[in-house]
């Protein structure tokens, strides 16, 4: 099997080098087919100039800039689907969050199910911040509060609804784009993959710390945490709605 890679990066200068060689080195152990495809909008750290550098060394390395769009995380998704060719679709964070060796278990794990998602709430994983709490970030306990509403209104069998550490086969965007931003619209794509009877499976994982920058929901804007909450909190609402009447 092979796999298409979509990296979302927004100045991610301090890392993105070190991250593209540790997902080559991953894929060279498990020596399977594959391309990793950066989606940048529109990075002003220089973060786009260090990937073209090595890109041009690799054919199976691409980088999208979306210049002049507004940012959106499920829109440069859409934008590594749009040009990906394999059939086993991945996207991880850029910032080291999500370590490149689970990569492996998604190989172990692809030909049984249609969706793979990494649980940052499974009993088996364990939090960035668990062993120093100073650590943690201001709006961890507001993504454990959301996402366990999400778990007792829509489905119990899901407990990461705003993860961004997935494999899905190509098929399942025959007919499907992500909506929304950051976080919501993986509430979108979680129910609608269940709507659609493709099959879904959470595996625990250890999750590191950022290796640089910051998260792009952090609470430093306090307008733009607001404007995002309530963004997920109507989109919790839309999606209970789907469920029932469906």
């Amino acid at each position: 099997m092979s796999y298409s890679l979509i990296l979302p990066t927004l100045n991610e200068k301090g890392h993105i080098i070190k991250l593209i060689q540790n997902i080559r080195f991953i894929f060279s152990e498990i020596q399977k087919e594959y391309e990793i495809i950066l989606v940048d909008d529109n990075s002003t750290d220089g973060t786009i100039d260090l990937v073209k550098n090595v890109a041009k060394d690799y054919d199976n390395i691409k980088l999208f800039v979306r210049q002049g769009l507004k940012k959106n995380l499920a829109n440069s998704i859409n934008l590594g689907i749009q040009k990906s060719k394999y059939e086993n679709i991945i996207w991880m964070d850029s910032d080291f969050q999500h370590p490149p060796d689970y990569i492996k278990l998604f190989h172990d794990y692809q030909k049984k199910y249609d969706l793979m998602v990494f649980s940052r709430f499974l009993k088996n994983s364990i939090r960035y911040f668990e062993i120093d709490k100073s650590k943690k970030e201001l709006n961890e306990n507001q993504s454990f509060f959301y996402n366990k509403l999400c778990n007792i209104f829509l489905y119990r069998d899901i407990t990461d609804y705003t993860s961004g550490f997935v494999c899905v086969k190509r098929k399942v965007f025959e007919n499907y784009k992500l909506k929304g931003n950051y976080g919501d619209y993986f509430v979108n794509f979680v129910v609608y993959c269940k709507l659609n009877n493709y099959s879904i499976i959470e595996l625990p994982f250890r999750e590191n710390e950022r290796y640089s920058g910051s998260s792009k929901t952090s609470m430093k804007n306090p307008f733009n945490y607001i404007y995002l909450t309530i963004h997920y909190f109507v989109s919790l609402i839309n999606n209970f709605f789907r469920k029932v009447l469906s």
